[in-house]
């Protein structure tokens, strides 16, 4: 199902830039990858010329709908790219200073903000923040936690808790929490809520009617074919709707992640962006404004998103994010400067690709389950594909190509796996009591564990499940079942249906009472009060929402 027109017509386009091949090679996306429910693709050359505007598949599974180019995405962490150009006017402003220290910033708006603990690092600026060079721990976790503490409340009492994993300044850590402190100051600065300056400063001058925040009142009221339905991965590959609703977990990081827009209105977000980087006459952008945080600040280890590094001699051309900037990525295509950004939420995965050399720019956004980054990969080639075409290249993808990608060049990172992992479970065993206890983190809400007619229990925030010993794994090894609570408010029915730990547990001793739990190769560690002696390893496999992330957990004394 592909649905309305483009934005031109073909006697528009040059002979080398054909717009039914570019048609074509989104259907043979659509047609050839059944993890995805609908996408949508918009791209421009000229700066702000529309080249291409299409929507593709359904809107909602369950009800056929189609999508059309009407149709909202959210654009995840697109969305920190207007966070940080409204940053950037009031460092023109002279309200804020980019080499200005958090705690000195907060403080010239009446607020007291500085991380807890000793030998902590003050030094930790607004540019550090926006270029995800602080060093500090994702506590990605958090995002959906579930508890409901007020905005000032998480970022003056939680965040100070936030613990190093580097120092600052030495290496790219992403970190989502970073921006909505920003976005915090920055309703301080100018007095009013960050939604309502975006709106004021962005969305309303460029024409972009169709693009809100999912804390917006009007999102809530989306239906039909006005709201892609976000999609996770279920048992046997089927596709799980996630319900409106869940994006609401995400209000509170709005200027991290939160806007939800068009193909269309993001087309005019990149030809502004393009005018205002070519210093066209008349841009609403301000060039000066966008150079300050499209300069790269730190290099990126590897690709964000990525399952295939695109460079030759394997690919006919190299395609190389290499820094963080704020709120954009630094990057090359072919020969040329290229500045971009991925988005993901639940279920969402979204692009925005620009060379301003060439004044060309797609956007493509994208609903349904991610295997091991597959989304966002098939982006990028749709992405490659439509840069070569605006730029009058010979593209060096096809519609077989971008269906088989990475064959035929290379056989690596082509096996993918959609579908469950068949486990056998073991009869409960005895002595588990050494287990059980509340575990407690600064940040993170309670671990609880507990002992239930010989079967291990645990809560976690919102989850809650069953710890069962896998056939063929060590003493002590187990998984836990996540089931989220029946009756808690705003708990997504889909979540239920398959999420998951992997705990090993390894004690000689009687009891517990410190757990280290390695998120994404990071550690933060949970106490019970009382002491030992023993070490407990807990190694953890998340599955909330869209992804799967192997993480080890560690329980010391």
């Amino acid at each position: 199902v592909s649905t309305q027109s483009t934005g031109a017509t073909r006697s528009q386009l040059t002979a080398s830039y054909d717009i039914l091949k570019l048609d074509r090679i989104c259907q043979s996306v659509e047609d050839c990858h059944k993890g995805i429910a609908s996408f949508t693709v918009s791209a421009v050359k000229n700066n702000d010329e529309l080249a291409f505007l299409k929507s593709y598949g359904y809107a909602s599974v369950k009800e056929k709908t189609p999508a059309v180019n009407e149709t909202r995405f959210s654009i995840g962490s697109i969305s920190k790219s207007f966070t940080a150009y409204l940053a950037s006017k009031y460092v023109q402003e002279g309200k804020i200073r980019w080499d200005q220290t958090l705690s000195e910033a907060f403080a010239d708006y009446g607020v007291e903000f500085s991380f807890v603990g000793e030998n902590r690092d003050h030094s930790l600026t607004i540019t550090d923040a926006l270029s995800h060079r602080t060093g500090l721990k994702t506590y990605d976790w958090l995002l959906v936690d579930g508890r409901n503490y007020s905005k000032a409340y998480w970022i003056t009492k939680l965040l100070p808790h936030f613990e190093q994993e580097v120092s600052v300044r030495y290496n790219f850590i992403y970190n989502n929490w970073l921006y909505s402190l920003i976005g915090y100051l920055l309703e301080l600065v100018g007095e009013k809520s960050f939604e309502d300056q975006i709106k004021e400063l962005m969305f309303e001058p460029l024409g972009m009617t169709e693009t809100m925040f999912v804390s917006d009142e009007a999102y809530r009221k989306l239906t039909g074919n006005k709201i892609a339905v976000p999609y996770k991965e279920g048992r046997d590959s089927e596709l799980f709707p996630i319900p409106q609703y869940v994006m609401e977990y995400i209000g509170f990081h709005n200027p991290a992640g939160g806007i939800v827009s068009t193909a269309g209105d993001m087309a005019k977000y990149m030809g502004a962006l393009l005018n205002a980087y070519n210093n066209e006459p008349g841009s609403i952008l301000d060039r000066h404004t966008l150079m300050n945080i499209t300069e790269p600040r730190i290099i990126m280890n590897g690709q964000i998103g990525d399952i295939c590094l695109i460079h030759t001699p394997i690919f006919p051309v190299t395609e190389k994010q290499f820094g963080y900037a704020m709120g954009y990525i630094a990057a090359a295509y072919r020969e040329y400067q290229m500045i971009n950004h991925g988005g993901s939420t639940y279920g969402q995965f979204s692009q925005m690709s620009l060379i301003p050399e060439k004044k060309i720019g797609v956007f493509t956004a994208l609903s349904g389950y991610d295997a091991m980054g597959l989304q966002h990969q098939i982006q990028r080639l749709i992405y490659m594909y439509f840069l070569d075409s605006l730029m009058e290249v010979p593209p060096w993808l096809n519609a077989s190509s971008i269906c088989s990608f990475p064959k035929p060049w290379t056989e690596e990172c082509s096996d993918q796996s959609f579908g469950s992992v068949e486990v056998e479970y073991m009869p409960p065993r005895e002595n588990l009591t050494i287990y059980e206890g509340i575990y407690y983190n600064p940040v993170y809400p309670d671990l609880n564990i507990t002992l239930d007619n010989g079967t291990l229990m645990f809560v976690l925030g919102l989850g809650n499940g069953t710890l069962l010993e896998e056939k063929g794994q060590p003493l002590h090894s187990f998984t836990a079942i996540m089931n989220l609570p029946t009756d808690a408010p705003n708990i997504p029915e889909y979540a239920k249906e398959r999420c998951g730990f992997n705990f090993l547990l390894e004690t000689s001793e009687k009891f517990v009472n410190q757990v280290e739990l390695v998120y994404m190769s990071q550690s933060y560690y949970f106490t019970s009060g009382t002491s030992g002696l023993n070490r407990v390893r807990l190694y953890l496999l998340i599955g909330l929402t869209t992804v799967l992330l192997s993480t080890p957990i560690t329980f010391y004394s």
